[in-house]
């Protein structure tokens, strides 16, 4: 879930030269509204939780090759009403000054849950507060309405996705058996990155038109094929 920094470079390269069209959130709203299918070699790339070093480390990549990104952010990491519950191992977030910053470089903010819990299991009362009351805090402190979710965990159901529907156009889930699907477009998946693939296995992750479970097979397949030649 932490790709390593040269790694990340190279794989935003490879999508920088021009055989993939890299989508910004416009785009993807744009084909929503108009009932567009996406092209079958657009990448739409995002970051979830909203970590300091998506800002001090990934943005100076993304700057330097010219690429658009949605990074999903948390309303109460940018607050103090609530203590900070992250996901992973590094704990410092970004602060609202490093959210502007990305926002001011132009790239997309989702937003991502008051507290990152995990929706299908909170009562129907903490669920109205996680995506509604998220959504009065991200607008109150970043000063713009946002038009994307992105579930924690990657986790929804039905009762969720309804409740994100009443706010937003769109939601990114990892739900990895399906293809992306216009027609639900409150769940969304998303190919999740193993920091371990070579360039090689990123490329046929991307190149597979199919759910992201196949699609990061491939890649595995792709890597052992790699270091097993006949």
């Amino acid at each position: 879930m932490a790709v390593p920094t040269a790694r990340f470079r190279e794989q935003m390269q490879l999508l920088a030269e021009g055989a993939y069209r890299v989508l910004t959130e416009d785009d993807l709203h744009a084909f929503l509204d108009h009932g567009i299918e996406p092209p079958a070699n657009g990448v739409l790339i995002t970051f979830d939780d909203g970590y300091a070093n998506t800002i001090t480390t990934a943005l100076p990549i993304l700057e330097d090759l010219g690429l658009p990104a949605l990074m999903a952010v948390c309303g109460g990491y940018l607050t103090d009403d609530l203590p900070r519950r992250v996901p992973h191992l590094v704990q410092e977030m970004a602060d609202v000054a490093q959210v502007q910053a990305w926002i001011g470089s132009g790239r997309d903010i989702a937003a991502h849950g008051y507290t990152h819990q995990r929706l299908t299991g909170v009562s129907d009362l903490a669920l109205r507060w996680q995506t509604a009351g998220d959504r009065e805090v991200l607008t109150d402190v970043l000063g713009r309405t946002l038009r994307t979710f992105a579930y924690p965990y990657g986790a929804c159901d039905a009762r969720v996705q309804r409740a994100v529907a009443e706010l937003y156009p769109a939601a990114l889930s990892t739900d990895e058996h399906h293809r992306v699907d216009l027609h639900h477009p409150h769940n969304l998946p998303r190919i999740q990155i193993d920091p371990g693939w070579s360039l090689t296995a990123f490329q046929t992750a991307l190149d597979s038109d199919a759910d992201p479970a196949t699609a990061q097979r491939a890649a595995r397949c792709a890597d052992t094929a790699r270091s097993n030649p006949e």
